[in-house]
């Protein structure tokens, strides 16, 4: 199979985020792009939207982010190699979080940069840990005694591959480090080396042993074990930056590249193991038992809390901030039950977006529900979210009804998962490696993915979608009680002769799921098109088949002649004069349809004209 081509989509976002001289830097993670823009007001929301392979644009975190889906690496690569030296994070990042003044609240903002520092050091090894997690349960899987311990846990066999699922999360404070120094434009080898520091097999074994390292005033300081830690990495591939900087500025040009990573190393290393790793991972592990408590002594109040709004957050980016805390948890006890709530969550988002795809007659919705759906029930639910579930806010609903009864469940019955993956690919996570035959976590995995699928699709079969609905790209404004009547009306009339029909009709999704916004379109019968209603050219693409307007009452509206008529470059088109080459655009094999779409009412009372 050829090997997909993404630079003309990269070559449209860099285009439509400001170009490249508005980026500071960019960072992924499983399905979005994620740019720290000098100026986000200068980024094309509508027009990245309407981009064939952008499933969404949000703003979050402090970031732009643009949501592609399960081809987000290749697309992350395709614009890198387009933007050319530009730092994956870097200064560049750390000014545009910390530096620039942008008007926003001083705790938002710490919140906000917090958030993006979490996703730059952790979303690099997610998939690695969760693919480590599987490998871990199917081991345990092949362990069972009810299916006659097909694997010794003594056999060479499964030493191997253990330690092959282990390594991940042994040197994970390795992994973070790198991460965490690319993000932070730092040095990522001497932050592995600091990783290796923590996971060194002696000061591990001290670690398990608390070995005092040293007495200062009665009060012994002791070594730990870091393997599997998170949090102290983070903080330390940040000290090793900053130290790393001022070094750069101090030391002699000769003395750089020695002296530089080396007291870097032993600096950051003994502070690290001295003072910042024990309070860090003190801290950290009494929050992760501190979840797993009110989880486990909640039962069923905090299943059915964070089973309804867990994927809330998802929206937003900000589940970051969960993500160290259940491989925390994993770390400390070898469990979570938090994430055991978090993965019927998946599962929920993932039916609801099923009864979509099973439902719908539209040809889009269906190949991008289906898709989305295989998406959610592999542990990653963005595209299901952003893709049709939200722009259909019943159907997001329906998910977050059926995740409440899941984690209702799990919540009832203390499930716990043993891994770090997620929703029904991650049903190994539930096996017991220390206790094979306890196989409770496994039935609540099994009763409530059950349930939450079937909630949700029901749910999302007869109340959250139809073919009928217009999909909404934003939550409209609501209106002052009493302004109604000073409301503005406009009409829209045909701009083309022809047949009017529904705008969930056409073969299109960014225009049939209503992703632009409200509106009709016609088969036409001739070329000539006309304004559908007075007002002003506000764009006009250059190839001719679409047309911004502002209307008098202020609205704005697109006229988009065709599908796909784009790849025509302005062949057929003319807008200088009123007649166009319909005969043309059909030999051209391309639909002829034009779509008449609100892009923004801006309070406008817009109405439509009858559909045949």
């Amino acid at each position: 199979m050829a090997k997909k081509d993404y630079s003309g989509l990269a070559k449209t976002i860099i285009a439509n985020v400001g170009g490249k001289e508005n980026i500071n830097s960019l960072i992924q993670c499983i399905t979005r792009l994620r740019f720290y823009l000098k100026d986000e007001s200068k980024a094309n929301d509508e027009v990245l939207k309407e981009t064939d392979g952008v499933i969404d644009v949000m703003h979050a975190s402090g970031q732009y982010q643009v949501v592609i889906g399960n081809a987000v690496t290749q697309v992350y690569d395709a614009v890198m190699a387009e933007l050319g030296g530009l730092p994956e994070g870097g200064e560049a990042a750390e000014t545009a979080e910390t530096k620039e003044d942008d008007g926003k609240n001083p705790v938002s903002k710490a919140f906000g940069n917090l958030i993006g520092f979490i996703t730059g050091s952790m979303s690099p090894v997610v998939g690695v840990i969760a693919a480590s997690g599987i490998i871990k349960g199917i081991l345990a899987l092949l362990t069972l005694p009810q299916l006659g311990a097909l694997l010794n846990v003594k056999s060479t066999a499964y030493i191997t591959v253990s330690a092959m699922a282990d390594s991940a999360f042994y040197f994970l404070p390795i992994l973070v480090g790198f991460a965490a120094a690319k993000k932070l434009n730092g040095d990522p080898i001497v932050a592995a080396v600091i990783g290796g520091v923590l996971t060194y097999p002696q000061l591990v074994t001290w670690g398990g042993q608390y070995k005092t390292m040293f007495s200062l005033g009665g009060f012994n300081f002791q070594f730990l074990n870091y393997t599997y830690s998170i949090f102290p990495m983070i903080l330390a591939a940040w000290l090793a930056k900053k130290l790393e900087d001022w070094l750069r500025d101090n030391l002699p040009d000769y003395l750089q590249m020695i002296f530089t990573p080396m007291i870097t190393i032993l600096l950051v290393s003994a502070v690290t193991l001295m003072i910042t790793g024990p309070v860090i991972q003190g801290v950290a592990n009494g929050i992760a038992d501190l979840i797993n408590w009110v989880v486990s002594a909640s039962g069923w109040i905090g299943g059915l809390l964070i089973g309804a709004f867990y994927q809330v957050l998802v929206i937003f980016g900000l589940h970051w901030g969960v993500v160290p805390l259940v491989a925390q948890q994993i770390a400390q006890s070898g469990q979570s039950s938090l994430n055991a709530i978090i993965s019927v969550t998946m599962v929920s988002q993932g039916a609801a977006v099923l009864a979509v795809a099973l439902k719908t007659k539209k040809k889009g919705t269906k190949t991008l529900g289906i898709s989305a759906a295989v998406s959610a029930f592999c542990g990653v639910t963005e595209p299901a979210i952003y893709g049709i579930n939200l722009r259909f806010k019943r159907v997001f609903i329906s998910g977050l009804i059926g995740s409440a009864v899941g984690g209702l469940i799990t919540g009832l019955m203390h499930g716990t998962m043993y891994g770090f993956t997620g929703s029904l690919i991650g049903f190994s996570s539930f096996f017991n490696p220390k206790n094979p035959s306890d196989l409770t976590s496994f039935y609540a995995f099994l009763l409530s993915s059950a349930a939450a699928l079937v909630i949700s699709f029901i749910v999302a079969w007869v109340w959250g979608y139809n073919d009928e609905m217009v999909a909404g790209k934003k939550v409209e404004k609501k209106q002052r009680p009493g302004s109604e009547a000073k409301q503005k009306s406009e009409t829209l009339t045909a701009p083309v002769a022809g047949k009017v029909i529904a705008l969930s009709s056409v073969n299109d999704p960014v225009f049939s799921t209503g992703a632009m916004g409200e509106g009709f379109a016609v088969v036409p019968t001739e070329g000539v098109v006309k304004a559908p209603v007075d007002g002003e050219v506000a764009a006009l693409f250059e190839t001719g088949h679409a047309i911004g307007l502002k209307t008098t009452a202020g609205a704005e509206v697109l006229i988009h002649i065709g599908i796909d008529t784009v790849m025509l470059k302005g062949k057929g088109f003319n807008v200088k004069v009123a007649q166009g080459d319909l005969d043309g655009i059909k030999e051209a094999g391309y639909d002829p349809t034009v779509m008449t779409v609100v892009t923004d009412k801006h309070d406008v009372n817009i109405k439509l004209p009858s559909v045949e």
